[in-house]
């Protein structure tokens, strides 16, 4: 079997998760249709696809811009890869996050259907801000290419 970076075959991965994506046609305005067609991806395109999407929002513009794109919906899933792969520091501060969007505890459908459309108040959005950069500030401490590229070449063999 060929030897592959981490970087690629994460790369790879995610573009296969978005190709499927596409293809699937989904009504991205229903947060059901969108969770299930990644739920349907395999589990290493769905890990890729949940970190990818909370690191690219997160460096774009926060957990703020997390939460009001309407990614709030993988927040579990995400919380569940980060300490599957061990990215503790991680799945600790995005776990920190749910308190601050997700101040009455709702589960499953009911906390997807409140975060989906989410506009969150200054309030939030400055405690936010907070967790953003302790995300920031984990990049040399955990980088999450090198954790989720070594599970997922392990997951491979």
């Amino acid at each position: 079997m060929e030897e592959i970076s981490n970087r690629a075959l994460i790369s790879r991965l995610y573009s296969s998760s978005n190709q499927h994506l596409e293809d699937t046609k989904f009504d991205l305005e229903n947060w059901a249709e969108w969770y299930q067609v990644v739920q349907d991806l395999t589990i290493p395109e769905k890990m890729v696809y949940v970190i990818v999407k909370l690191n690219q929002a997160v460096t774009n513009g926060g957990f703020t811009d997390f939460y009001e794109s309407s990614l709030g919906i993988f927040t579990p899933e995400i919380i569940h890869v980060l300490t599957e792969i061990k990215a503790v520091a991680s799945a600790e501060i995005v776990t920190s996050t749910l308190a601050v969007v997700n101040p009455k505890g709702l589960l499953d459908n009911e906390y997807k259907t409140m975060v989906f459309n989410i506009q969150l108040t200054e309030e939030q959005q400055t405690q936010l801000y907070t967790q953003d950069i302790g995300y920031d500030g984990l990049h040399d401490q955990e980088n999450l290419e090198d954790l989720l590229g070594n599970y997922l070449q392990e997951l491979i063999k």
